[in-house]
């Protein structure tokens, strides 16, 4: 009898464990290009795509949970910002072209902002700006010299910062030329959807610019 009741037991116990849901725990998801990434399985997601989940910067508990990203979408950023170039070096000289911009002695002197934006063609452009004193057809002096990053391409998923930058400008050639050089390390991030963002490439940027006085300046006689 006691035989019997155990037997009964134990085929009730293996029933009721056929029934219910195995746990997930320790599963591995059969990913595909539509898989959304979630918190669940982006340790997994990022291995298929030979990337290291402990570089993974998780989100903050506020930011915005209605971002949804796939697989193949992250793929596809991926391959993208895997073709962008470790190192970049740009040099572009002044012309020497005269204006025919005669001024009055009242626009002789004053401040006078540069612009020069990269062609690097890529993901993304660096954009500088130079703040000038000027003083009868002569630079005189810079009084500032920044840079800042553009995102050039429409993907939603890719996104760029500056790590480093050195920058500085200075008159040249007794004021008629203002040369800027720089050194940017930008770096190239992947957006894992609400789930957070992750380093895939750092690019650096060696740039060399001139502006000169006789094409940027009143011409004061």
């Amino acid at each position: 009898m006691f035989k019997r009741v155990t037997s009964l037991f134990a085929a009730l116990c293996l029933s009721i464990a056929l029934i219910l849901p195995v746990s997930a725990k320790g599963e591995t998801e059969v990913l595909s290009p539509d898989t959304i990434v979630s918190n669940e399985n982006v340790n997994q997601v990022l291995e298929s795509l030979g990337i290291d989940p402990r570089e993974l910067r998780k989100a903050e508990a506020s930011s915005n949970n209605s971002v949804i990203v796939t697989v193949g979408e992250l793929e596809q950023a991926l391959t993208q910002l895997k073709q962008l170039p470790t190192e970049i070096k740009i040099k572009e000289n002044s012309n020497n072209l005269k204006t025919n911009n005669l001024a009055s002695s009242a626009f002789c002197t004053g401040l006078k902002m540069l612009y020069y934006t990269t062609n690097i063609g890529g993901s993304f452009e660096l954009s500088y700006e130079v703040a000038t004193n000027y003083s009868w057809s002569k630079f005189t002096s810079v009084n500032n010299a920044t840079v800042s990053v553009i995102d050039n391409d429409d993907n939603l998923f890719t996104t760029f910062t500056i790590n480093k930058r050195e920058v500085s400008a200075d008159p040249s050639f007794n004021g008629d030329k203002v040369k800027l050089t720089a050194k940017v390390v930008v770096d190239s991030w992947l957006s894992v959807g609400s789930v957070g963002l992750i380093k895939v490439m750092t690019t650096s940027v060696d740039t060399s610019k001139e502006w000169n006085a006789s094409t940027e300046l009143p011409q004061c006689v």
